[in-house]
This record gives C-alpha cells, structure tokens and sequence, in this order.
C-alpha cells in the first residue's frame, strides 16, 4: 500500500526543488534558463607584463558576473627539457631567416620568452602553470544582455586582456563557471596560457572590495560595486582594536555618520558617551531616551575635577591619589599654560595638602570610609586649593573659584544611569571647551572601566582640544592611554575632528600620530589637500585615494578598515533620519 501511493505521488527529492524547469541550449550565442540568459566570455591572452591586479576592475564591477580561474601546475623537468628543446630550434631558425623577414620579431619574442621562463625555472625555483578564465554575466532582456557584454568586453582590454565570446560553447563554459571543477577540454585549448608563480599574483580575485561582518553594523554602500558594508568592530579575532578616527571638513557628513552610528549601536544595548562641544546630540539623546548632562554658566550640573573614584585605578594597580594629581597637573596645565618645574612642585605640594585636608593620603586606605568608598562630597574643590595658592596661580585660578567659571568649583552631582550620556559643555564656549573636554573624558573613562564585560563607546568630538597644540603633555598622554588600553575593557574610543592640521601640531604629531595608529578603522570624509598632506606623513594613502578624499560629495567618505580600504557612501533609512534629526551634515 505504501509502495502504491508513493508511486501515485510521484517521487521528489531536494535536488527538484532546486532545479530549474527548463534549460534551452537552442541559440549559440546564450543560455536561456528560466526566462534569463546567460553569455559567457573566454579571456584568450593576457598581458605580457602586469604589475597591478588585473581583475580587480572586473570583480568592483557593479554588474552581475561569475568568474572562475583555473590553474594546472605543470612538471617543470618536462617543461624545461621541452624549452631546451624549442630554444634550440627557434634559435636555428632565427639565423636562417635573417632579419628581413616579417616574422622575425614574432619569433625573437618567443626566443627570449623561452629562455627567461627557462632561467626563472632553473635559477630562480620558479614553477611553471597554465591558467585558464572564464567570465559569465546574465540578463532577464537579449539587449541588455550584449551591453552587459560590450562593457566587460572593454574592461577586459583596458588591463591588457583579450577575449572571445563563447559562441557555441555556452554549455561547457557555463558548468566551467559553477563550483563543480568542470574544466572541459572543448574550451581549455581556446583559454591555456602559461604563467609563472612570480606572477600569479596579478590575478588574484579575492579583492578587499567589501566590508562584511556577520554580527557588525550597516555603514552603507560600496561606491564601486554597491556591495554593502557591515562592520562589527568589537569583533577581536578580525580587529586589533574598537578605536575609530572620523575627520572630515564642516558639511561633508562625519557628524550625521557619527549619530547613525550612535543610533545603530543602541539597538544592541552597548553603553554610549557622547562628549559634544556643538550641542549636535542632544536631540537624538531625547529620542533615544538617553541623559544630557550640561555643564556651563546656566546649568545646575557639576562635574568636580578633584573626584577620585572607586573605578579609576586599573586591575592590581594601587595609588589612587598618585595617579589622580598626574591628571589633576595635566588639568592645571589647561589653566595656566606650561608652567616650569618650581611652579609644578609648588602646586603639586598644595594639591597633596588640599587632600590631606579633607583626610586622604597616598594611603589607599584613606579613600574608605566605614568600608565604603568615599563619595563625592568627601572630594576638594577648587576653592580648596584656591586658599592654598598665592601668586600669579592664585590670580589665574580666580575666575574659576569666584568668576565667570565658578560652576567648576562644585561638587559632582551627575548621575551616569544611563546607556546614552551626551555631555553637553556647548555654553563652556571656544576658549573653555577644552576644561569640559577633559572633565567629562575622565568622568567617561572610569565608567568604562567599571565592567568590561559591557561593550561601550566614548566619543571624543573636537579631540584636537585635548592632544593638540592647546593642549600639554599630560592631557595627550591621558588620552593616548585610554586608545591604548580601552580594548581590554570591552570599550571602544572614537575621534571626531575636523582639524586634521591641529590634531598633529602638539610634540611634532606624537600623539596625533598615537591616536591613528591605534585605531584599527579610519573613516575621511571630504578633506581639504592641506589636511591630506598631512594624512599622507602618517598614513599609507594612495594617490587614487587622496584624489578620492579630495573629491568626495556630501555623505561619502573613504573607510580604511585595517588593511581594506573601501570608497563608501553612508546610506540611512527615512525613520533614522527622523531620528536623527535634518538632512546629512
């Protein structure tokens, strides 16, 4: 009975569902396979000489292609006794036919190609191969299907390549352009041609021509072949670090690039701060649901320099208040410019006595109260040390205690319970940015610190403020440490500039310098050619590249992903733009 209805039935197996209904072999000049049409191309010589990758343009194409090189190794012995063999002959006939004849030079060639394949074998360990390659694009209409054709055509010739169509042989180089290893002799005499190892790498196919992390963020389109890209830069085994640089001028797109990326992380939950000189976030903070902490003459938030945190000193690390007068001299530095070593051991004296004051000491110990952590209203403030000052310090740090900046001189009352933070210190204004730059960047990094088994993000907007020539030693190395050393505490550390020229002006670029070698992706939007020179002393830019950079329209930039460089074009959705606020800027 069941022999019965399966033979009712019918028998159909997993191969049937995937095979088309019908293959037409009719017309020398395509397959037809379920209404489409497939022509193949047989490249037939190559080049004598190529240097560059001679498939690269073909494989960037934007139209639907398959390729398949084929390589035969060959017995050198055999291969050599053979040109022994033909060298002699070859070089009997040259002296026969003499100069005057038309084919003379036809066979010079053949003569010295012959002893330098035969020289490169026997000297060099070079090894001899055939290769075969054969190209297939498809189209649902015939004449779009020869356009298709006629441009692949001309691609070919522009490398050097010369090649046919496979009229009659549509089958044999079809099957020779699935994965089935089908090279079939009907097609292998029209294609052979010889090539040495030294040389193969010409053809290498598996270009960097996309971006493509299963788990990673959409960036957009490629420019060249409209491959999408994807980027996971958490992903440890691809990526030596999380770090991102986005330099661009005013209006080429690195902001709104920067909020897409801001937008797309939050949907995987990672913790997020946002330091944001240009008040550019605060609305996409209000949509996401996130905190904005203001900082400035009319708010009542308050960051207090002098903190020290539970979370500040690294794994096994001790010295809590050693470490913390490093960053508070970097701080001062910000204040009062460079001061000698007299002034530095002065102030350094009176910050050792400010906390001692408030009963901490170099002794960890110190910073707990009844097995707690001290908490922020145990800290100085400025005005602590103020009373201990005299001098032209004393007179420098007035405004900041009695003046027009005394929301300085508060103690921290902001609460980071939230995975969106933007730090707005808009109000702080050109000169007085750089305070709430490194206020907040301190703040962030001892929250990152605090879990590494939470994937997080700092944005630094403006980072120039802080490793620039505004800026001093201490500061630059403060943020060097944390693109350093941020990896290790699942964290990720972005710089947005687009002072390119600024941001390698403090210590002849060392930290500038620091900053780009330690992030693993780069994204430039468009540049002025000042600010690429500029790129071009630390960076291996090509001159297609800078010509790329220079030229770019708004939304469009050049990603360098660790060794692949793509030529991109950020694409978003009309709700992200919503979001987002405005059109790309």
């Amino acid at each position: 009975m069941v022999l019965i209805d399966n033979y009712i039935g019918g028998i159909f197996e997993c191969k049937d569902y995937l095979s088309p209904s019908y293959i037409s072999l009719n017309n020398p000049k395509y397959i037809e396979i379920d209404g489409i049409y497939y022509s193949s191309l047989l490249i037939v010589n190559y080049i004598r000489e190529q240097k560059d990758l001679i498939f690269q343009n073909i494989i960037d194409t934007d139209e639907n292609i398959y390729i398949s090189i084929y390589y035969e190794k060959q017995d050198t012995y055999k291969v050599i006794k053979d040109l022994t063999y033909n060298i002699g002959n070859v070089g009997v006939d040259l002296e026969k036919i003499g100069k005057a004849r038309q084919d003379y030079e036809i066979a010079a060639f053949t003569y010295n190609d012959a002893k330098y394949i035969r020289k490169e074998l026997q000297i060099n360990n070079e090894e001899m191969l055939y290769i075969y390659t054969y190209i297939t694009t498809f189209s649902k209409d015939k004449k779009e299907l020869d356009n298709k054709l006629n441009k692949i055509e001309g691609m070919l010739r522009s490398k050097g390549m010369q090649s046919k169509r496979a009229y009659f042989r549509q089958e044999q180089t079809f099957k020779a352009n699935l994965p089935l290893m089908l090279n079939n002799k009907d097609i292998k005499e029209v294609t052979k041609r010889n090539i040495l190892t030294n040389s193969i790498q010409a053809t290498y196919p598996f270009l960097s021509s996309s971006i493509f992390d299963e788990k990673g963020i959409f960036i957009g389109t490629n420019i060249y072949n409209n491959s999408l890209i994807f980027i996971d830069k958490y992903d440890r085994s691809k990526y030596k670090n999380s770090n991102m640089c986005i330099f661009g001028t005013s209006g080429s797109g690195k902001s709104y690039f920067t909020k897409l990326m801001i937008l797309r992380n939050s949907l995987f939950g990672l913790e997020q701060y946002v330091i944001d000189p240009d008040r550019e976030y605060d609305n996409l903070a209000k949509k996401l649901d996130g905190s904005i902490i203001k900082i400035g003459p009319s708010s009542e938030s308050y960051v207090n320099v002098f903190d020290i945190r539970e979370e500040s000193l690294e794994d096994d690390q001790k010295g809590y208040l050693s470490t913390k007068i490093n960053k508070i001299l970097g701080f001062f530095n910000l204040i009062l410019g460079t001061i000698n070593e007299e002034e530095k051991a002065i102030l350094e004296e009176k910050i050792i006595k400010t906390y001692k004051d408030k009963g901490i000491t170099f002794e960890d110990k110190s910073l707990y109260k009844k097995g707690k952590f001290k908490t922020a209203d145990d800290m100085p403030i400025l005005s602590d040390l103020y009373n201990e000052l005299e001098g032209n310090m004393k007179l420098r740090l007035k405004p900041f205690v009695e003046g027009s900046l005394s929301y300085f001189n508060k103690h921290t009352n902001v609460k980071l319970n939230n995975k969106l933070i933007i730090a707005d210190i808009y109000e702080l204004g050109e000169e007085n940015i750089k305070f709430g730059l490194f206020l907040f960047t301190e703040l962030f990094w001892d929250r990152i610190k605090k879990d590494r088994n939470k994937q997080k993000s700092i944005y630094l907007d403006e980072i120039w403020q802080l490793i620039g020539v505004t800026s001093n030693k201490e500061v630059a190395s403060f943020i060097y440490k944390i693109f350093k050393t941020i990896r290790k505490y699942g964290g990720s550390a972005v710089a947005i500039t687009q002072d390119v020229s600024d941001l390698f002006s403090l210590e002849n670029g060392t930290y500038g310098k620091s900053i780009i070698n330690n992030s693993e992706i780069k994204a430039f939007f468009n540049l002025e050619e000042e600010n690429i020179r500029i790129l071009e002393k630390y960076l291996n830019i090509s001159e297609k590249e800078k010509i790329e950079i220079n030229s770019l329209r708004r939304g469009e930039c050049v990603i360098f992903v660790g060794k692949d460089h793509v030529l991109a074009k950020i694409e978003s959705a009309e709700y992200e733009k919503e979001i987002i606020g405005g059109e790309k800027n």
